[in-house]
């Protein structure tokens, strides 16, 4: 090795070690405040329509990620503002009240240092937004071959009434080393209380579960954790909907008809089982069943055609679900297709 390579390579050890020590000096707490901003009216008596997606970071489908096979970490640039561009005009077309996001990079140098949340507001119309972090390291050293770097990735709302109040609740880590930990990521959920008209508050939760955890118990203790903050909502007789990336398929759907990825949904059971049998889904499981490729959301590499429903969206009581639409209108746009759902008060 040069001299210039092993001065680069001791660069990198230190700048991965700082990382390290970073990380185990914040640990994140279970429970903290969330970033909100904006003023609006409160949540009015009239139907909802609530956006929920999975945005890729803003990443298009032109490239193949390592996470999927691939060799590709960094989003060329210059298709990053392109692929906002197409994101914000999905969005708009949905006409949502609230935009449910998940993987929104905020600073990462995977994509080149943009704050996602902020560039997609410049490019929307709404009054109040909420944010908090799931996958936080001031440098991640790997792959190997092409470092992340800096990670700022986030659950971001967008939302068209006034939010009272957001906070991020910790869920359950991964089963890896503790070392593999300090660099991946922290699974939370983001909480928002929205006031309605006439008292009480809605409340909205936006989460994105644990993927390749290959039948480890973390995403049932994950779904576990969040049905214990839906049953508290419950109790207090406050209206909820919580939607987002749950990575896991609908109870009834075999793991087996996908290959080599039925790894990926190997927990024993269904682990939405409770969530389908407990609270109203967006889409029933006779709807999942009877047309499974209508509620598809998620797209394999080099395919226009989703293959598996992993996005979903749960009601309390007080809502009814009116409608429900997986918009296909621009599947290059990200690797999974929006869910859009359109909610009445009962």
């Amino acid at each position: 090795m040069s001299v210039f390579g092993v001065r680069r390579s001791a660069k990198t050890a230190a700048r991965a070690l700082r990382a390290l020590a970073w990380s185990i000096a914040h640990p994140p707490p279970m429970v903290e405040g969330a970033e909100v901003r904006g003023k609006g009216p409160p949540v009015p008596d009239r139907p909802l329509r609530v956006l929920s997606w999975n945005i890729q970071f803003a990443a298009g489908r032109s490239q193949r990620f390592f996470y999927d096979g691939g060799r590709d970490v960094h989003v060329d640039p210059s298709g990053l503002r392109a692929s906002l561009d197409r994101i914000a005009a999905v969005i708009r077309a949905a006409d949502a009240d609230l935009v449910l996001l998940q993987e929104v990079d905020r600073g990462s140098d995977r994509t080149q240092g943009l704050d996602q949340h902020q560039a997609l507001l410049d490019r929307l119309d709404y009054p109040c937004h909420a944010s908090t972090w799931y996958y936080r390291n001031p440098y991640v050293p790997y792959p190997s071959w092409a470092h992340l770097g800096r990670m700022e990735m986030h659950l971001s709302v967008f939302s068209r009434f006034g939010i009272a109040s957001a906070r991020r609740w910790r869920l359950a880590d991964m089963r890896e080393s503790w070392v593999y930990r300090q660099f991946n990521l922290r699974r939370a959920v983001l909480e928002l209380d929205l006031p309605r008209e006439g008292g009480g508050v809605l409340r909205v939760f936006d989460l994105h579960l644990s993927a390749f955890s290959k039948g480890d118990g973390t995403l049932p203790m994950q779904i576990s954790e969040v049905t214990d903050r839906l049953a508290q909502a419950a109790r207090a007789d406050m209206p909820f909907v919580v939607a987002g990336d749950f990575n896991a398929l609908p109870p009834g759907d075999l793991p087996g008809r996908l290959g080599a990825d039925a790894a990926l949904y190997s927990d024993e059971g269904w682990p939405l089982a409770g969530l389908f049998d407990r609270w109203e889904s967006a889409v029933p499981l006779e709807r999942h069943r009877d047309e499974p490729q209508r509620w598809r959301t998620w797209l394999p590499h080099g395919s226009d055609e989703a293959d598996r429903a992993i996005d979903h969206l749960f009601v309390s009581p007080e809502l009814e679900v009116l409608d429900a639409s997986v918009p296909t209108g621009d599947p290059g746009a990200s690797d999974h297709l929006p869910l859009l759902a359109e909610l009445g008060w009962r």
